[in-house]
C-alpha cells in the first residue's frame, strides 16, 4: 500500500464507517436469527423451511440402480441362492416378495412383484405389474419431490384366500414416502389401487378384511398429543401415523390415528418418550388379536389390534372399533417390527436393535404379554448358522401354520432364514440374487453377459402345497 493512498484517504481506513454498519446490520441478523429459533419468533417458521428444504435435498438418494439393489457385483454365479441345512415343513411352499427388476430372468419386462418357489429354488408362479399402471402421474399428484413411478418400490405384501395380493408401497426421493395400497389378482390383473398413505407390510384377515398402517402429514403440530409440551420437530411437519382397516373391495371401513388414540386413552407419555417428534409413532406393523390371546388379556377382545410403534419400541392393543388403546407393552425391545401371533398367544417379534446377547442387536423374540416377559428364540448364539442376523431398520417374521417353524427376512442385507423354534436352529438360508443386466441395458449400458446383484427380501410367507394346488386351478 503506497503512504499517497493513506494520506489522501482513499484506501480501507475511508471506509471503516461503511465496514462497521455492514457488520453491525450481521451481528444484528444473526442475533435474531438465533432469538427466533430460540423463542420461534418471525422469521422462525421461514428458517424451519429453509432448513428442511436443504434437509430434503441432502437426503436425495442415488437412482442410477433400483431402490432395492443392496450391491452389484455379487460373488453368487447364478440367480437366488439357497443351502438347505435341516428339514423345514415338506408340505408348505414359499411366497417370495420381490419388486420391480427382481427375478427378470421369470418377469423380463418390469420384474416379479412376489413369485412362489420352493427350498431347491424351482419357481411355480409369479406376478408381474406395470408400475406406471399402478402410479400414472394423476395417482401421484399429490406427492413432491420426483414424483414418478421409477421412485416407488413395493414394500410388503400378503395373500387373500383367492390368491390375490394386498401390496403396500413407498417411495425414494418423494415426499411423503408412504405411498398407498393395491390388489392384484392371481393372475397378475390390477384390481384396484389407493394412493391413500398406506405403507410397511398389511395384513389379510380371516374374512378379507385389510389392516395397514397408514400415515398423514399434520404441518403445524405445536404440541406433543394432549399435553402443552411443545413439538422439537425442526422440519415443521409431522408424520402422523395409524392404522386402516379397508374392505376388500379396496373401500376404507375405519382409520384409527395413534394421536387420538394416545389423547382418548390418556397416555401422552407414548407420545412424549420419542427420539423423534416429527415421526411420533412410526407404526409398522398390524394384526389382529386371536381369541387365544385376547382370553389371556383382561379387557382386549378378538379381533382388536396389535399395533407395533417403533418410536417407542413398543405394542400396543387399540379398540378395533374406537381406537382407544387398551393394553402397551415395552421394554426388550428396540425399534421392532412385524409382531406375529402364535397359535398359543404368544407374540413373535423382528427386534431390530434390542439383544445384549447378539453381535447386531438383531434378534427374533418370543413375547408372552400376559406374563409380560420376553425371550429370544433366535439367534441364540453368534457362531451358528444365521447368528449374523443384523437388520438395524426393517425386517419380517412369518410363523408355519403349526407355529413350529418360522421365516425370517432380513430386509437391508437380502436374505430369509428358515428357523426350527423347537432346535433354535436355522434350517434353510435363502439370498436374493438378481441379474441386473436388463436393467442396466435399459440404462444405455453395455454388460458383457449377467450382472448379479443383491437384492433386499421384504418379506416371505408359507403357502401350503395343498392351498397353491387349488388356488392354480383358477
Amino acid at each position: 500500500m503506497s503512504y499517497s493512498s493513506r494520506e489522501t484517504g482513499s484506501g480501507p481506513i475511508r471506509h471503516l464507517p461503511e465496514i462497521a454498519f455492514v457488520c453491525g446490520i450481521t451481528l444484528l441478523s444473526f442475533v435474531w436469527g438465533v432469538a427466533a429459533i430460540e423463542y420461534r419468533v418471525f422469521p422462525y417458521k421461514q428458517l424451519v423451511w429453509i432448513k428442511a428444504g436443504f434437509d430434503a435435498m441432502g437426503k436425495l438418494e442415488d437412482q442410477e440402480l433400483p431402490y432395492t439393489v443392496i450391491r452389484l457385483g455379487t460373488e453368487a454365479s447364478d440367480v437366488d441362492t439357497a443351502v438347505t441345512l435341516g428339514p423345514a415343513p415338506d408340505d408348505q411352499l414359499i411366497l417370495m416378495t420381490g419388486g420391480f427388476h427382481h427375478r427378470r430372468d421369470l418377469c423380463p419386462t418390469f420384474g416379479c412383484l412376489a413369485y412362489v418357489m420352493d427350498r431347491a429354488g424351482k419357481v411355480f408362479h409369479t406376478w408381474e405389474v406395470d408400475p406406471e399402471a399402478l402410479f400414472p402421474p394423476e395417482r401421484l399428484a399429490d406427492f413432491s419431490g420426483k414424483a414418478q413411478a421409477e421412485n416407488v418400490y413395493v414394500q410388503g405384501l400378503d395373500m387373500t384366500d383367492q390368491g390375490d395380493l394386498i401390496v403396500t408401497f413407498q417411495a425414494r426421493n418423494m415426499y411423503p414416502y408412504h405411498v398407498g395400497i393395491a390388489r392384484v389378482s392371481w393372475s397378475g390383473a390390477v384390481d384396484w389401487v389407493r394412493p391413500d398413505h398406506s405403507h410397511h407390510w398389511p395384513t389379510v384377515t380371516g374374512d378379507g378384511t385389510i389392516l395397514t398402517p397408514a400415515a398423514t402429514v399434520e404441518r403445524a403440530a405445536k404440541f406433543v398429543a394432549a399435553t402443552r409440551v411443545r413439538t422439537d420437530c425442526k422440519l415443521g411437519s409431522v408424520f402422523q401415523e395409524g392404522v386402516s382397516i379397508i374392505s376388500p373391495d379396496g373401500t376404507q371401513a375405519t382409520t384409527h390415528f395413534l394421536d387420538a388414540s394416545v389423547r382418548a386413552s390418556d397416555m401422552q407419555g407414548l407420545a412424549y418418550a420419542v427420539r423423534n417428534d416429527c415421526d411420533p409413532y412410526h407404526v409398522n406393523a398390524v394384526v389382529e388379536v386371536t381369541p387365544v390371546l385376547a382370553d389371556t388379556l383382561e379387557g382386549v377382545t378378538a379381533g382388536d389390534l396389535l399395533v407395533s410403534l417403533r418410536s417407542s419400541s413398543s405394542l400396543v392393543i387399540l379398540d378395533r372399533d374406537s381406537g382407544v388403546i387398551k393394553y402397551h407393552y415395552f421394554g426388550p425391545m428396540v425399534a421392532q417390527h412385524s409382531p406375529r401371533i402364535l397359535p398359543d398367544g404368544t407374540v413373535l417379534v423382528f427386534d431390530n436393535q434390542g439383544g445384549q446377547t447378539t453381535g447386531s442387536g438383531t434378534r427374533i423374540l418370543r413375547v408372552d404379554l400376559a406374563e409380560r416377559s420376553a425371550r429370544t428364540v433366535f439367534p441364540t448364539a453368534p457362531d451358528q448358522a444365521g447368528g449374523d442376523l443384523d437388520a438395524e431398520v426393517s425386517g419380517a417374521v412369518r410363523e408355519s401354520p403349526d407355529g413350529r417353524f418360522m421365516l425370517i427376512s432380513e430386509t437391508i442385507n437380502g436374505r430369509v432364514i428358515e428357523v426350527d423354534m423347537d432346535t433354535g436352529e436355522a434350517v434353510w438360508i435363502f439370498k436374493a440374487i438378481s441379474d441386473l443386466a436388463p436393467y442396466l441395458k435399459e440404462q444405455g449400458e453395455d454388460p458383457d453377459g449377467p450382472v448379479y446383484a443383491r437384492l433386499q427380501t421384504h418379506g416371505a410367507d408359507y403357502l401350503s402345497k395343498a392351498d397353491f394346488a387349488r388356488l392354480s386351478r383358477h
